[in-house]
């Protein structure tokens, strides 16, 4: 069985994200078989019930009253999944996360276990509601932790303001320098975007090529490492992955974002300086364990 990429669309509530999944539905449904789950606080899904109603052909798994991300949800959650998988045999997996979701574990998730031998993680989209970005108060810290490990970061509603996108690109680039953004109004981007070495996020597939073996991969770490020991470690294994990205911890108690994709290795410092480690490759080519164990010699 080969493996299936695995797409979270995360976001703060009412951004948008339900709008840009019927999208992605409206496109693909009639070439692929798009396995959907949809994670509410809610006891019940009113977007499900939504979703239903485009009359598109999709599967769709609903998990509600709570998050799939809370540990107390997590085994319900694999389980689920794995007998969805099984019943449906989907060609994608995409997941509507709760918009209170912290999604920067969701490759630990599906690295582990019996899920690892099944998907992995292929893309990480972020909905962003430009008209209410500012407004989110308490949540800012979660919606903080969307924006960080997003792939592509969708600037929803830009029709409903006169002015301040600029300055909104801006907070977004301090919290993710990497990100790729697209600002839209009703969720209308082009999804097979730009220059990824497996033909970006993988909701389209090259024609000529059947789909790699991919591994997704995370590791995280409270401890710090020093910048030279960092670019050592990327200029070895990067050349190996199809990509890795992520945040590292330094020495000096500042905090790096990085992005590589094969030879190309780029480190920038951000701001926020109080997260710990955390590290995702996309690879065909090396193991979780042989990866863990070469970032433990850093020590």
């Amino acid at each position: 069985m080969q493996k299936i990429p695995f797409h979270i669309i995360s976001g703060f509530l009412g951004s948008g994200k339900t709008t840009f999944l019927k999208q992605i539905i409206e496109q693909y449904s009639a070439e692929k078989k798009i396995g959907i789950i949809q994670n509410e606080f809610a006891p019940s899904n009113i977007d499900g019930a939504e979703l239903k109603k485009m009359g598109e052909d999709f599967n769709l798994l609903e998990i509600n009253n709570g998050s799939v991300f809370c540990v107390c949800l997590l085994g319900d959650f694999v389980r689920s999944l794995e007998k969805f998988i099984h019943q449906f045999h989907p060609d994608i997996l995409i997941i509507e996360a709760s918009g209170l979701s912290d999604t920067t574990s969701i490759s630990e998730v599906i690295s582990a276990g019996s899920l690892a031998e099944k998907i992995y993680l292929a893309s990480n989209w972020c909905i962003v509601d430009a008209q209410n970005f500012a407004k989110v108060g308490l949540m800012k810290q979660r919606v903080s932790h969307q924006l960080r490990m997003a792939d592509v970061v969708v600037v929803n509603k830009t029709d409903l303001v006169d002015s301040g996108l600029e300055q909104i690109e801006q907070e977004i680039r301090k919290i993710n320098p990497f990100t790729e953004i697209k600002q839209t109004s009703f969720c209308k981007i082009d999804f097979e975007l730009g220059n990824s070495a497996i033909n970006k996020f993988y909701f389209g597939e090259v024609k000529s090529m059947s789909r790699p073996d991919v591994n997704s991969m995370v590791i995280k770490s409270a401890r710090q490492v020093s910048l030279q020991s960092l670019q050592l470690f990327l200029s070895e294994w990067a050349p190996k992955a199809y990509r890795i990205k992520g945040f590292v911890k330094l020495k000096d108690n500042k905090t790096v974002a990085v992005q590589c994709t094969f030879d190309s290795v780029d480190v920038l410092d951000v701001d926020d300086a109080f997260h710990p480690t955390e590290l995702v490759a996309l690879t065909d080519r090396f193991t979780l364990r042989e990866w863990t164990r070469a970032f433990k010699e850093l020590f």
